[in-house]
């Protein structure tokens, strides 16, 4: 059977043929603009500022990153299904929408692989996915790069982010992720890769990811994210 596709951005039936989301959601669609801050893509409010107060503040293990969403209400829905719902087909689109907006700046990087930021084994089965490996596959299609999904592990259950304030978060994420044993059996390297996640809020996860990924000689670190969060 073959469901009609639904907007990511409202949740409704796509009206238009061809098209991954409606046109009135996608003009209306919270996408970044200048000035962003140089190092999450944060909007800032002068162009003379170049970094968030956030990312002025921290020193990060990642490089820089890229975002394509203010998380404002529409988003957070929207993410929301894609999570919890079932809505696994909007990663079509967000994945598209990346690589549309900073396929050329990625490839101008000559990233080596895209890494999907794990989740923990049963928050797997409840899903039945991880949101950031089914954005990264589309991604690294659309771009012709590879997914490595075996690199990064989830080491052990935490709790959601998203109840904890910043210190919280980064106490939270100690010893979380470990590099897997299967990866050093295979003696492979990686020079430059792009962490793929859903929401960007201060970068906690990010960062104690982008730490460990430096265990094996990862020498640049970026990422790319959904949504980055406001006013942090």
């Amino acid at each position: 059977m073959i469901y009609p596709r639904r907007c990511p951005l409202c949740g409704e039936i796509v009206k238009n043929k061809g098209c991954l989301a409606c046109k009135e959601c996608y003009e209306t669609a919270p996408f970044i603009k200048e000035p962003r801050c140089k190092c999450c893509g944060k909007t800032i409010l002068k162009w003379e500022q170049e970094y968030c107060e956030d990312c002025t503040r921290k020193q990060h293990h990642f490089s820089y990153g890229f975002s394509l969403w203010s998380y404002n209400a529409q988003m957070k829905q929207s993410i929301a299904y894609f999570k919890y719902h079932h809505r696994r087909g909007y990663g079509d689109f967000y994945g598209k929408e990346f690589a549309k907006r900073y396929g050329t700046h990625i490839k101008e990087l000559e990233i080596d692989a895209l890494i999907p930021v794990p989740i923990h084994w049963t928050r797997h089965i409840q899903r039945g996915y991880n949101q950031a490996q089914v954005i990264a596959q589309v991604i690294g299609k659309e771009l012709d790069l590879p997914v490595v999904e075996d690199l990064l592990i989830r080491n052990r259950k935490t709790v959601a982010q998203k109840q904890l304030g910043s210190r919280e978060r980064a106490k939270n994420l100690e010893n979380a992720f470990k590099i897997s044993q299967r990866w050093i059996n295979k003696q492979e390297t990686l020079k430059k890769i792009l962490l793929v996640d859903d929401i960007y809020t201060t970068g906690s996860t990010l960062d104690v990811c982008a730490k460990v990924l430096k265990q094996v000689d990862i020498a640049e670190v970026y990422f790319g994210v959904l949504c980055v969060g406001i006013g942090f």
